[in-house]
């Protein structure tokens, strides 16, 4: 007993702890989901869902523009002054996205001969025009360590999205059940961040601030850019290249097999950026959190990922049903290319942490034109070929990355 509550005596593994049981509640419920879509929707209509959700993610990052960092790093003198202003780009940012995504339906439509995706992605947009109202709150949240709040609002938020997936497949509308619940669970998050956290725009307030956020805004959108490029990528290049029904396949082995695993790096690296914060006036003392955080993130990680690995061959078929086998191989190498990703990710919150996000922004560069080249050489041997390349490339370059952040910024 006495060992279990030094371990959650540490506000790192708390925090990490919390957003683990949200994602939990999440995949637990995505399992169901996960179960009833490979069950009612056809390989057809699981690349057309990936399709949209994949366009949707690709424009989603510009959000991920900093704009949040700033306001957890920001002095307590300046809090004020730095949300307001973000709350006033936050709005800007957002409608632009709402507007950019809506135009680009129709080329995105053209291009893989699919009407459909059309009202889907339209329809994913208006998704941004809740976010704005809460944004603010959010990383107010962040900043004061409360990611018990954050965790239990996520959780509930993707819980009901997912069983609502559930629901509208068993229904029969097919790739609509996907897009459609994204929408239906905005009000969730947007309701319950905040009641959590009261903070009100000043209508009065300026601009001030402005041109530091968005100087240290723009780096970290480019990281973040390039890392959603790379998640999402291979999922249009193959579809173009390999057929809708390959990235049925592929999209089914990506959301079985790396899902868990994304999920808990998210957890990580959601609670390890405020943690570092703690530290950043103190390289010895940045180094050592940096280090233990790692160590706790392997002894989590590696294990789970190495049991779903070994395990699916006998879970897919058995749970998802025979039809499915085809997407195994597939699976497990992109299950096992999970293993070093929160390492090089948590590299990059050191980087944002030193206030050296361009540096974080030139690896991604880097790795990210790696990652597209990998891709499409691997293109001739199919999508199993691809995720064999998607598993090297992620197991040689982030450990070396990683090292060399340590090394050069935190000797």
């Amino acid at each position: 007993m006495a060992i279990f509550h030094h371990f959650f005596a540490n506000r790192f593994i708390r925090n990490s702890s919390w957003i683990g049981v949200s994602e939990l509640m999440a995949r637990v419920s995505r399992l169901l989901t996960a179960i009833i879509l490979a069950r009612f929707l056809s390989l057809e209509e699981f690349g057309i869902a990936a399709l949209a959700i994949t366009v949707n993610e690709l424009v989603k990052v510009f959000n991920q523009n900093g704009i949040g960092a700033k306001i957890i790093q920001a002095p307590e003198a300046e809090l004020e002054a730095v949300c307001n202003t973000a709350y006033r780009l936050n709005w800007m940012v957002c409608g632009s996205l709402f507007v950019l995504q809506c135009l680009l339906a129709f080329p995105l439509s053209w291009f893989y001969q699919q009407a459909d995706l059309i009202p889907m992605v339209m329809l994913l947009a208006v998704v941004y025009l809740f976010m704005p109202s809460a944004l603010v709150q959010a990383f107010l949240i962040q900043r004061q360590n409360r990611l018990k709040v954050t965790a239990l609002v996520a959780g509930v938020q993707v819980t009901v999205d997912n069983l609502l997936t559930a629901l509208l497949a068993a229904l029969g509308l097919g790739a609509w059940a996907v897009v459609l619940p994204k929408l239906l669970v905005a009000p969730i998050w947007v309701i319950g961040t905040r009641m959590n956290q009261y903070w009100r725009f000043d209508p009065h307030s300026g601009f001030a601030h402005w041109r530091e956020i968005l100087h240290f805004g723009k780096h970290v959108l480019g990281v973040e850019l390039l890392k959603t490029l790379r998640l999402n990528l291979d999922n249009l290049i193959i579809g173009r290249f390999l057929g809708i029904e390959a990235l049925g396949i592929y999209s089914f082995a990506r959301n079985a097999g790396l899902g868990i695993s994304l999920s808990l790096s998210s957890a990580f690296n959601t609670a390890l950026f405020p943690h570092l914060c703690e530290g950043a006036e103190d390289r010895g003392l940045l180094r050592k959190k940096f280090l233990h955080a790692l160590k706790i993130i392997a002894w989590v990680m590696i294990p789970l990922i190495l049991l779903q690995s070994l395990l699916a061959p006998w879970y897919v078929p058995i749970v998802f049903g025979e039809k499915w086998q085809v997407a195994v191989p597939v699976l497990l190498l992109l299950c096992l290319s999970a293993i070093p990703r929160p390492f090089g990710e948590g590299a990059a919150e050191v980087m944002r942490v030193l206030n050296k996000p361009h540096i974080d922004f030139y690896w991604s560069s880097f790795f990210s034109l790696l990652f597209l080249a990998i891709v499409f050489i691997s293109l001739p041997w199919g999508i199993n070929g691809v995720a064999l390349g998607i598993l090297l490339i992620h197991l040689i370059a982030l450990p070396a990355y990683t090292v060399w952040v340590v090394r050069h910024y935190l000797h």
